[in-house]
């Protein structure tokens, strides 16, 4: 019986066989926390205060009950659609839904019914991000990694991720205070960033296996690779019976 030999997290970095796919994988964790959702989560309350709601409790409630409801969508739409599919869209729909959330915060003092469309984009906001930059990222690593420095690639994803987190988490309010109701535009431009890289380097993942994302990497697909699928299982391959 063949197992493959762990990779470490050292090994992983050190190694260029898995140097693109680590990329992806983090990149793809970044563009999670830097689309802006855990920005809208954190200080939503305050965010529908400036947008001029009464009760901006009950909006920031409705935001919670979307990101659940979309969260079941995606159970059932990501075994059907591709991940890459699905985040491409979940990035250009946080984008859209970002530059509406902008105009109608700046534009709100002169046209007090933008209110409403803010309200919207901040609910599209969350019900994209469910569909792509939630899920998705966590599918591809997963799936990017075979046995062997799969554990390790995803501890390394889990950094990045909970350090975008923290990053954004400590340094949205500052941004808010410096930017006002243009902030959400930094947020805009990552996600239009996010969305050329994974047009233009992420493969499709979906009912492939290991060895034919590895041959897209060597044949120069989405992500570019120099090595062939038996020497990625040669660097974290352990014949043992």
């Amino acid at each position: 019986m063949l197992q493959e030999k762990k990779v470490t997290i050292l090994e992983l970095f050190r190694s260029p066989v898995y140097r693109q796919p680590l990329l992806i994988a983090i990149v793809l964790q970044l563009s999670q926390q830097f689309s802006g959702i855990n920005a809208v989560f954190y200080y939503s309350t305050d965010i529908f205060q400036k947008a001029g709601v009464q009760k901006p409790v009950y909006a920031t409630i409705g935001a919670g009950v979307v990101n659940t409801a979309f969260t079941i969508v995606s159970l059932f739409v990501v075994e059907r659609a591709g991940r890459r599919t699905l985040h491409l869209i979940g990035l250009s729909g946080m984008a859209a839904c970002a530059v509406l959330m902008t105009i109608a915060l700046a534009l709100l003092n002169q046209v007090p019914w933008l209110s409403y469309l803010s309200i919207v984009a901040i609910l599209g906001f969350v019900a994209f991000f469910e569909i792509g930059p939630g899920p998705i990222p966590w599918f591809i690593v997963a799936e990017l990694f075979s046995q062997g420095p799969r554990p390790s690639a995803i501890a390394v994803a889990g950094l990045s991720n909970w350090t975008a987190n923290f990053i954004v988490g400590m340094g949205f309010q500052y941004l808010a205070e410096l930017c006002g109701a243009y902030v959400f535009i930094i947020f805009t431009v990552l996600l239009i960033l996010f969305f050329i890289f994974t047009y233009f380097k992420v493969p499709e993942t979906k009912g492939r296996t290991f060895d034919e994302i590895a041959s897209e990497f060597r044949q120069g697909g989405p992500a570019h690779g120099d090595k062939s699928p038996d020497e990625f299982h040669s660097l974290g391959a352990d014949s043992q019976v």
